[in-house]
């Protein structure tokens, strides 16, 4: 067994020592729930290398994800890595499976208005590297890897909000590459990362994250890109910031429809439910051409994970005008009433105005 042919696993398994994290979004959901996603990933080579080769590998995953609570999450990650070799020599690489688990804790910065992130995990893959006149190499590789990070919510007016991040990681890995007659490399290894990226939060139950890490040691790069689909969160709402973190603005619409506030009938040490995803109605086109115009009254009860159900109409425009306002509803999302710092489910009615000045 030459050293070359030893050099194939041994990149392989540098490669893939670190854990994929862009996979485990800093989403948050109700204690209890589970969120799903899939991801893909891409390694870029040095350009230089001292290895008498260079090659490219694809990995994609799938996520599995379980909220302990708002600030801690379990995330596990199955995967498959394919490898295409540019070398004079003929090896075969087959696809490599692996297992990651980690969890995640993120935690507000109070007076900052950032967020800090503690990561850390467990990973191991199984690679199989043939060359036809060699007996087949089999190699393992686990590691154990943490790191602590920044992220920050960039709110955008619209459904979606960006989270920018960065973190640093130590990873420490565990490297072994043998034939069936005998143990060729048996090693360890550890490295500093660092890696940016950002969360893009498409609506209450879907994100999409992507990042780049990168070696403090090299120029190697690994691309990330994942969707993850979970439950609606479930916020931490402190009484005294509600007012500064809740207010939406309805003065304006695109298609001149007004959302007006919601009415709650006070109860003492309640906190009335305010939008977070506000989905303003489209106008209906007949009532549009026909010039109809008026308010849109609607009753719903906003439960604890601040969703509308049970909605009832307490108005008879008609025109369609009922149905547009429900229909925008139904997509909103609320911070739900409070008392005591536990959430609640509230009645509330809610006025839709309709109003044909500035549209086209």
């Amino acid at each position: 067994m030459n050293k070359r042919m030893l050099t194939i696993p041994i990149l392989v398994l540098f490669m893939f020592s670190v854990p994929v994290s862009a996979q485990t979004g800093f989403y948050r959901s109700p204690a209890g729930k589970i969120g799903i996603g899939i991801g893909y990933q891409r390694y870029r080579p040095p350009k230089r290398t001292e290895a008498p080769f260079r090659f490219n590998a694809q990995t994609i995953l799938g996520n599995l994800d379980y909220v302990f609570n708002s600030d801690l999450k379990m995330s596990l990650l199955p995967g498959i890595s394919f490898f295409e070799a540019n070398t004079q020599i003929p090896y075969e690489i087959a696809p490599s499976p692996s297992i990651d688990i980690r969890l995640l804790n993120v935690n507000d910065m109070n007076m900052t208005g950032l967020q800090f992130f503690i990561l850390g995990g467990f990973r191991t893959q199984y690679t199989n590297i043939v060359r036809s006149w060699d007996l087949p190499l089999h190699s393992v590789n686990m590691s154990i890897r943490g790191g602590m990070g920044l992220l920050h919510t960039l709110e955008t007016g619209y459904v979606w909000s960006l989270k920018p991040f960065f973190g640093m990681f130590y990873t420490q890995a565990w490297n072994n590459v043998s034939t069936t007659e005998k143990v060729h490399v048996n090693t360890t290894q550890n490295f500093f990362t660092g890696e940016a990226g950002l969360e893009v939060e498409l609506s209450p139950t879907m994100s999409a994250i992507g990042s780049v890490e990168f070696s403090f040691e090299s120029s190697e790069l690994l691309y990330r890109f994942g969707l993850n689909f979970h439950q609606a969160s479930l916020p931490k709402i402190q009484n005294e910031v509600i007012s500064s973190i809740r207010k939406t603005d309805t003065s304006s619409s695109p298609l001149a429809t007004r959302l007006a506030g919601i009415d709650f009938e006070p109860e003492p040490g309640v906190t009335a439910p305010e939008y977070r995803f506000r989905v303003e109605p489209l106008y209906p086109v007949i009532a549009k051409n026909r010039k109809i115009e008026g308010e849109v009254v609607l009753e719903a009860t906003i439960n604890e994970q601040g969703i509308p159900v049970a909605i009832v109409t307490l108005t008879t425009l008609g025109f369609g005008l009922e149905e547009a306002a429900i229909e925008a509803l139904q997509k909103t999302t609320f911070y739900p009433a409070m008392k005591d710092g536990e959430m609640l489910s509230k009645r509330v009615t809610l006025r839709y105005r309709f109003t044909l000045r500035n549209t086209n």
